[in-house]
């Protein structure tokens, strides 16, 4: 049950620190890499063989693998109980309709859109509405301090990810290039939103200069690879899927589910969420529906 009372707690402490008016969970649907995968076989196979983690709990991954999945299932029933909103979509990763929603809110008369997560990639999202929260760092990322983590400027800062690759979605960059080097030698990564046409010209222009121009040269394939897979500003949702979101995030908040919550606790033999269960439930109450 480590997961299922780990995710709830996290869920309640920043419902409680961001007092928020909606909470929308987003789940990875089925098939969700598909896409990208097709893109780059690559993308994300490191974990279809990742080693087992709970040694002392289970004794192969399919075991351990069946426990999470049965956990993530029943996370889903004590959500179901709460006064907020889920949405999973076959053949969608949560990441695409996290980035929808953020880019519809900042479009918005949203006041603020808070993400919640420690995955980097939304940090290319942070604007004057768009904030991202890393549960991990507990720290919110805001455009009054993003640069000073990303040394770019957010909406650049895929530019910077396709160069240098990410290792937790097993996409390789450029070998040998860094951020020093890139906020050096792309100076208008700083200063203005610009696009990979600006990368490979200056590369192209200085290619008898250092190695590492020639690099990216060489590798510009797999930087326009890594820019379509890891690039949440252009939607990757489909008229329908769109539609189906804004169902959701425009109906009606469902009422706090006090009982049904505490029946589930029971059943499972949880004693509880925090040392106080019916109060950590009030975090919930305030929640409005945004007209």
């Amino acid at each position: 049950i480590g997961g299922l009372v780990g995710f709830l707690r996290s869920l309640g402490y920043v419902t409680r620190i961001f007092d928020p008016t909606r909470v929308i969970v987003v789940w990875d649907g089925k098939g969700g890499s598909g896409n990208r995968q097709n893109i780059d076989p690559n993308y994300k196979a490191q974990r279809a063989s990742s080693r087992i983690t709970h040694w002392g709990l289970y004794d192969t991954r399919e075991e351990e693998q069946e426990a999470l999945i049965n956990q993530l299932l029943r996370t889903k029933d004590y959500l179901e109980c709460l006064p907020l909103q889920q949405i999973v979509m076959e053949k969608l990763e949560a990441d695409d309709i996290m980035a929808w929603i953020a880019k519809k809110a900042s479009a918005s008369n949203v006041k603020k859109c808070t993400i919640v997560s420690s995955d980097k990639d939304f940090l290319q999202l942070v604007d004057d509405t768009v904030e991202v929260y890393a549960p991990v760092k507990k720290k919110t990322f805001t455009k009054d301090n993003i640069f000073d983590e990303l040394k770019v400027l957010p909406e650049n800062y895929n530019i910077v990810k396709a160069l240098t690759g990410d290792n937790s979605d097993n996409l390789q960059g450029v070998k040998g290039l860094g951020i020093k080097t890139i906020v050096s030698e792309f100076p208008k990564l700083l200063t203005e939103k610009t696009d990979l046409n600006y990368v490979y010209t200056v590369a192209e222009e200085k290619l008898e200069g250092k190695k590492i121009f020639a690099k990216i040269i060489h590798e510009w394939d797999r930087v326009e690879t890594n820019f379509q897979l890891m690039d949440l500003h252009i939607s990757s949702l489909d008229d329908k899927e769109k539609k189906h979101v804004n169902e959701v995030i425009n109906s009606p908040v469902p009422d706090l589910q006090t009982g049904a919550f505490l029946r589930l606790l029971e059943k499972d033999k949880i004693e509880g969420i925090t040392k106080n269960t019916e109060s950590w439930l009030e975090n919930y109450r305030g929640l409005t529906t945004v007209k």
